[in-house]
């Protein structure tokens, strides 16, 4: 398909599953003498693509301020209801950098970190 439609190149952006598949790509397209390159953008919101170059990916920062937002607003309004908890679970995989992120920006009584949890069993 790409030397159909004649590419230089080809831009993949997501995480470690999309590097995976660029890389399968690669080498395909080096054992084929297809002329196309592959550049990859690292986007994940669980920050978890690490390398010293790399300062950090997209999703992540925009998904923790705007969890931080809602958090600090949930947080304004329960002030008033000082009888009731709130649970927020944020969604997010191993390792829980997103939380931890989040976490640290609107500084909530408790944060249970699951990998925590589960490694103190």
């Amino acid at each position: 398909m790409v030397e159909e439609l004649e590419l230089d190149g080809l831009v993949m952006v997501g995480a470690s599953h999309t590097y995976t598949d660029a890389a399968y790509l690669t080498n395909y397209f080096i054992e084929n003498n297809v002329k196309t390159r592959i550049i990859t953008v690292p986007c994940t919101i669980d920050n978890n693509l690490g390398h010293h170059m790399l300062e950090l990916s997209v999703g992540f920062d925009t998904a923790s301020k705007m969890y931080s937002q809602l958090i600090g607003n949930i947080m304004i309004d329960s002030a008033s209801a000082v009888k009731y908890w709130y649970f927020i679970r944020l969604m997010g995989r191993n390792p829980s950098h997103l939380l931890l992120e989040t976490a640290l920006q609107s500084k909530p009584n408790l944060s249970l970190i699951s990998e925590e949890i589960s490694y103190k069993g």
